[in-house]
């Protein structure tokens, strides 16, 4: 099913474009970290933490009415914290597979990841009292999957010889936009569609990468323009 080398430079345009967006919407989105709180605040993550001592506010705009206190925040903040180690700390590991494997795995991987950890996250709002704990893995989930998306496409500018560095300046430049998702998502979100909705929308996208990487990527890494003529 994976296309020759030759068979994916025909296809870079719509490879590059699509990654651009990829990256945009799925890479490093805990960077937008703080509309993501909000929201699982609202869902009632860890509220449970909450006695009527400790309450610092009552999110009484919300159908449920969740409380809200320090101690709620502390955890969902150490659920960042995690998220956002592993998107940083998976990356020497991830040069070392991308060298022996190629992008490809790594991007089937990646994608899966963030399938799974929006998922998680829809399925853990449905009962936030007993399935809280599964933030932690879906945000560590999160990150992986998207930093595994951001390294893999940072070798389709071999795929533009002279354009290169345009190409890799628009990887870069969309991985680091991607904190306006959260936000985004957040307009979604006050405008009354269910959290749970999004994320499992959110994950069917994410399949979607999936789809993508297994059709149009190559099984080899793409050579530098100095080591092969594609045409």
């Amino acid at each position: 099913m994976a296309p020759t080398l030759e068979q994916a430079y025909r296809r870079r345009w719509w490879m590059a474009c699509s990654a651009v967006l990829e990256n945009l919407f799925f890479s490093a989105v805990l960077l937008g970290w703080s509309s993501l709180l909000i929201m699982l605040k609202n869902e009632g993550f860890y509220s449970s933490m909450c006695s009527a001592e400790n309450t610092t506010n009552t999110t009484q705009d919300e159908p449920r009415g969740w409380p809200s206190c320090n101690q709620q925040e502390e955890m969902l903040n150490l659920g960042f914290t995690i998220g956002s180690f592993v998107l940083s700390a998976t990356t020497l590991p991830l040069g070392v597979l991308m060298d022996r494997f190629g992008p490809r795995p790594t991007r089937l991987m990646g994608s899966a990841c963030f399938a799974a950890s929006c998922s998680l996250m829809a399925l853990a709002s449905w009962n936030t009292k007993v399935l809280s704990p599964l933030i932690f893995l879906a945000l560590s989930m999160n990150g992986f999957g998207g930093i595994c998306l951001t390294f893999s496409s940072l070798t389709l500018p071999n795929l533009f010889g002279n354009l290169r560095s345009t190409f890799m300046a628009l990887m870069i430049g969309s991985y680091a936009s991607s904190a306006i998702t959260y936000p985004g998502i957040k307009l979604i979100y006050d405008a009354g569609v269910s959290f749970m909705a999004i994320m499992f929308a959110w994950s069917a996208l994410a399949c979607l990468i999936f789809l993508n990487c297994a059709v149009n990527w190559p099984r080899e890494a793409f050579p530098s323009p100095e080591e092969v003529n594609y045409k």
